[in-house]
């Protein structure tokens, strides 16, 4: 028997027409802040990703060698594939607000909401350094949680620069400082005592004192990264979003960040934890030849649809579906009625008894028979029965 690749899935039924339409929305939210599609294709060249994205990356990678010889890998992210789009591209009127929705892979640990295979909804400005289109990025993001119907989140906050500032006040090195960001951002995960354990392998008591106390507010940095937290924090607060917590331990994994980070951090029952998150990379630019400021975001498809899924929703959609008794040819003329009318028609030609077909367009969840036979057609009828209401009524053939 074949078996499914681990870290993949299939969809039907209701699961695969709600992923339909959530990212329906995504793409119409997008669309509503001023943000246009760009794509790319799944297959790059492997040099793009591990020269470009850093060292976590790699292991992350599916890669392969193609019959010449050529070394690809499938996407792992939409981000540094449209930089290069961009950068090869400097005709492109900017500032470009961007956006890309389709599937990404990587090779991680498969767990609830984490796939190896998985889609992943983004926004990007290209060629805007001001902390404006940052606030942009975030109200955008807000703007479509909310119309998919998800709240009880903090958009948490901060600034690659700052950390920065804290690894040359307290003189940790470059090899070192890497190690320092790759613990401080698991506090969320395993916790404060751990990640100090951690940190007391390479970190001197000084230093451990000095990342403590940054984390718990007693020690203040100057940084310029301060200050467009606060710029940050003040346009979103003409947007109206004020949920905004300054994490000083949110790091954001990838290492081209370099500016201002965020996340919006959720808390449900059906699930707890970050469900978008994104920043500010303006040097990755230089490693494509050009000096491009960029801010994106990416939704957490998957992990947004654990909860909706998970979610009561209405039993029948406002669809329908023409059962043929015994005239199928005009069956076929009224579906395509409908059809042509914006309708989602299904049709039922050859199903058997009525009873049949009432079942399955029960277990559809469609909402609205319409059922044809010659008794009917012989007044000019034809009879439309509401499966929700449980109602149904002889309706002009020429009313449908």
């Amino acid at each position: 028997m074949a078996e499914r690749v681990k870290g993949v899935r299939d969809f039907t039924g209701k699961e695969a027409v709600l992923r339909q339409e959530v990212i329906q929305k995504i793409r119409e939210s997008y669309e509503l802040f001023g943000f246009q599609p760009l794509e790319t294709p799944i297959l790059e060249y492997l040099s793009l990703f591990t020269e470009k994205s850093g060292p976590e990356i790699e292991n992350q990678l599916y890669a392969f060698e193609d019959k010449k010889g050529e070394k690809l890998a499938l996407r792992p992210e939409h981000t540094v594939s449209r930089l290069r789009v961009v950068s090869e591209n400097r005709s492109i009127t900017k500032p470009l607000k961007a956006y890309g929705i389709g599937n990404v892979w990587r090779y991680e640990d498969v767990a609830k909401g984490r796939y190896r295979e998985f889609l992943q909804a983004d926004i990007d400005i290209y060629g805007s350094s001001s902390a404006a289109s940052d606030a942009e990025i975030v109200a955008c993001i807000d703007f479509t949680l909310k119309r998919l119907g998800l709240g009880n989140y903090t958009v948490h906050i901060n600034n690659r620069k700052v950390l920065q500032s804290l690894l040359d006040e307290l003189v940790i090195p470059v090899d070192s400082g890497y190690k320092v960001l790759r613990e401080l951002d698991k506090i969320d995960k395993v916790g404060m005592d751990a990640v100090m354990k951690s940190l007391s392998e390479f970190l001197d008591q000084h230093q451990m004192d000095g990342v403590r106390d940054f984390l718990e507010g007693r020690l203040q940095l100057k940084s310029e990264g301060s200050t467009e937290v606060r710029e940050l924090v003040n346009y979103l607060d003409s947007y109206g979003i004020k949920d905004t917590v300054i994490d000083n331990s949110l790091v954001r994994g990838l290492d081209y960040y370099d500016g201002n980070i965020f996340e919006f951090v959720i808390d449900t029952p059906e699930y707890k934890g970050t469900i978008a998150g994104g920043g500010r990379y303006d040097k990755l630019s230089k490693k494509f030849g050009v000096t491009l400021p960029v801010v994106g975001c990416a939704i957490g498809f998957e992990r947004i649809m654990e909860i909706l899924k998970s979610r009561p929703t209405e039993n029948f959609s406002e669809s329908y579906c023409v059962i043929n008794v015994d005239n199928s040819d005009k069956a076929i003329e009224i579906a395509q009625k409908l059809r042509k009318k914006g309708q989602t028609t299904d049709l039922l030609i050859d199903i058997g008894p009525l009873s049949k077909g009432l079942d399955y367009c029960n277990s559809k969840g469609i909402r609205y028979a319409v059922i044809v036979g010659n008794k009917d057609l012989s007044a000019g009828e034809i009879t439309l029965r509401d499966l929700k209401e449980k109602k149904e009524a002889k309706i002009k053939e020429s009313e449908i």
